[in-house]
């Protein structure tokens, strides 16, 4: 099969990123824009007669925000009569971190002082609104001493005014009375904080949108990518199959992350049909439209998934009739689409406009990811396109009736399936009541097999199988699955939990198996105890740990006894807490070798030399740590036994020579030991003896 390298230099999230020149080079869109903002930034120095322009860049995710910020930033870092005016300070990165107004001048500060710029900081202050003026004033004799004006480049501006709440009328205060700011932000919406008339924002920033490229601004761009990474194929395609390419630039809406896809998988592609090429292009955008879709609230979600499988443009009052909601609620929920860039209106020539998606790839992702079979089988259809170019308890409540009605064969099968999917939608009934619904509706005498399909999976099935992509590292698929389900049930978290335990990903798992311990799932206390001991937040481990023991927990007794170990407290308990604990769990857990040494400390010799001898003759790789641990509790004889053994004491002196005579040296019967000591492992003994005095003063305190 001929194949053409994947168009893999392409950053598809963090375009932004890259190299300064790199993004100087391919910043070929958003010109316009750019060109305004720089020619207002030479014309303009921001001096104190005059106001001072702000601007407010509104785009899609994808379609070129951030990278218009970085390429702004560059230019004012780089032009020697941008230079002598401003400093461009890009806080996109750390925005997370705003959640005061304060926060953002201090990194502002911050930022200063790394250029070089003396700041006056202020004194703690219990007053935030102080001490925010008192950090404005630092600002701004800062910027006033150094001659310069700075240019804010704030991504996703929207979240940070969302955080700044009451303080945002302060913020404007201050951007009028001193000309020494030109805060230049994106978002993907409009939010109130700009369109209100009665918030301190109100027209207060130029509106500029990054509307969907033009068929020439795409040619423009697949051109310089062909030039860029020497791929004569996508050069070959855009020159020679323009309707094609009028197509996929209708498809993505013009957006050119979404084009970066289509690129990438269209020059790797071999011999595949359309279908496979959908398949392969529905897999590299899902984590994108994925993330957009997760951002809408549940009624939007709804609403766009409706839309999605109805594909042509639709009335508000079908579009109420497919989702069964109100015609008010629905033409509300549109207008924010439509804001949010989601939807567009299509005017009639009377007052019922109608709606679609704007972007008709996201339309075609959302059907082959989202529906269901008969969605399915109409995505495929699709493919055409491609291959020219290749109140909790009353909803619980009502479940529950329904339930009842299924059971009792009072309710016809269409009706049945139309009801059950309603209820198994919502997030506020139980598994089992999802499961119970699924299963009842299923065993109807009158359903056929078409009004089966229509029926979602059980969301205990599908955690099932959620299990078993977690089992086989496939996370990323399991998480995806584990979203599908709408219940936010403790079994659903605690499995979500245990993803990102697998993943690593200590904080995730610690949010998750949190939330499943709060709604009653008892057996996630050991799973915190684990996450907070891998965090190294020993408290918080004990605490569960302590909770898990309570319910018999084995795993956890042994968890916590190394806890008590590591921090030489509860020694007392620690006999207690392994006195149940059944040797075949310790193998289990990989921990046999470890228990010898925790048993001495303990002061509990029960079957201790059986231990030692049964990992001897199993060889156990560890042998020399639990030896060391044993000398450390002063269980010299007993090490001393084990190296005179007929049975394997040559084999283990021969393996372990430096420790054998660590044990005769610190024997009171062998002062002649130290002489015969081979000079070659001296060194090494005496690191392991000055080793295993540190750990007995840890563990015993020094001696008199």
């Amino acid at each position: 099969m001929n194949q053409h390298p994947p168009y893999s230099n392409l950053n598809y999230y963090q375009n932004a990123n890259a190299e300064a020149q790199d993004v100087k080079d391919g910043f070929l869109i958003r010109l316009q824009e750019y060109d305004i903002i720089t020619n207002d930034m030479l014309r303009n120095p921001m001096e104190n007669s005059g106001s001072v322009q702000h601007y407010l860049i509104l785009g899609k995710r994808g379609s070129g925000k951030s990278t218009l910020l970085k390429r702004l930033q560059i230019e004012v870092d780089t032009n020697k009569k941008l230079t002598k005016t401003y400093i461009a300070i890009n806080t996109a990165e750390e925005q997370a971190n705003v959640y005061k107004l304060y926060d953002l001048l201090e990194q502002i500060l911050h930022e200063l002082e790394d250029r070089n710029m003396p700041v006056d900081w202020p004194g703690e202050e219990e007053d935030e609104h102080d001490y925010t003026r008192k950090l404005f004033a630092s600002l701004h004799k800062a910027l006033e001493r150094s001659g310069k004006r700075v240019i804010l480049l704030l991504d996703n501006i929207d979240r940070i005014f969302e955080n700044l709440r009451d303080e945002d009328t302060l913020l404007r205060e201050y951007l009028l009375n001193y000309k020494d700011i030109k805060i230049i932000g994106a978002s993907t919406r409009l939010t109130e904080h700009f369109w209100e008339y009665n918030k301190p924002f109100y027209e207060f920033f130029r509106t500029m949108e990054l509307k969907p490229l033009n068929s020439e601004e795409v040619k423009k761009l697949l051109l310089s990518w062909s030039e860029k990474e020497n791929l004569p194929a996508l050069k070959a395609f855009v020159e020679n199959r323009p309707g094609q390419l009028e197509m996929v630039r209708v498809l993505t809406d013009g957006l050119p992350r979404t084009l970066q896809f289509f690129v990438n998988i269209l020059l790797s592609q071999g011999e595949e049909t359309g279908y496979e090429y959908l398949r392969l292009l529905m897999d590299r955008v899902t984590p994108l439209y994925q993330e957009r879709l997760n951002n809408l609230p549940p009624s939007q979600r709804k609403i766009v998934l409706q839309m999605a499988f109805l594909w042509e443009s639709v009335g508000a009052k079908e579009l109420a009739k497919a989702t069964k909601m109100e015609n008010r609620v629905i033409s509300a929920q549109l207008n924010q689409l439509v804001d949010k860039g989601v939807a567009e209106k299509i005017e009639t020539n009377t007052k019922n406009h109608l709606y679609r998606l704007s972007e008709r790839f996201f339309n075609l992702w959302l059907i082959f990811t989202q529906g269901g079979p008969r969605e399915k089988r109409r995505a495929k259809y699709l493919t055409i396109f491609l291959e020219n170019f290749y109140d909790e308890k009353e909803i619980e409540g009502l479940a529950q009736a329904h339930l009842e009605a299924v059971k009792g064969k009072r309710i016809s099968a269409g009706k049945a399936v139309l009801l059950t999917k309603a209820y198994s939608q919502s997030k506020y009934i139980s598994l089992l009541t999802h499961a119970s619904l699924i299963a009842s509706t299923s065993a109807l005498p009158d359903i056929s097999e078409e009004l089966k399909k229509e029926l979602p999976d059980s969301a205990i099935k599908t955690m099932i199988t959620a299990l078993t992509l977690i089992n086989k590292k496939e996370w990323d698929n399991a998480f995806s699955l584990l979203q599908t389900v709408q219940q936010e049930d403790a079994l659903k978290q605690s499995i979500l939990g245990q993803l990102f335990f697998a993943k690593n990903d200590w904080n995730m798992a610690e949010k998750y198996y949190l939330i499943a311990y709060q709604k009653g799932m008892n057996d996630s206390s050991f799973a915190l105890g684990l996450v907070f001991f891998a965090k190294g937040d020993y408290e918080s481990a004990e605490k569960y740990l302590l909770e898990a023991v309570k319910y018999k927990n084995s795993k956890a007794a042994v968890i916590l006894s190394s806890v008590y170990y590591m921090f030489n407290k509860n020694r007392d308990e620690v006999s207690r807490l392994l006195s149940n604990v059944e040797t075949s769990l310790l193998e289990e857990m990989r921990l046999l070798s470890v228990l010898p040494g925790i048993k001495a400390w303990a002061g509990n010799f029960t079957n201790l030399e059986q231990d030692l001898l049964s990992l001897a003759r199993q060889k156990d790789q560890l042998l020399d740590t639990t030896l060391n641990e044993l000398l450390v509790h002063h269980q010299i004889n007993l090490v001393e036994k084990l190296f005179n053994s007929e049975e394997f004491g040559q084999e283990l002196i021969e393996k372990y020579l430096p420790l054998y005579h660590v044990s005769r040296l610190l024997s009171r019967n062998k002062p002649e030991v130290d002489i015969k000591i081979p000079p070659e492992i001296k060194d090494v003994v005496n690191g392991l003896m000055q080793s295993i005095q540190k750990r007995r003063e840890f563990y015993y305190g020094r001696p008199e």
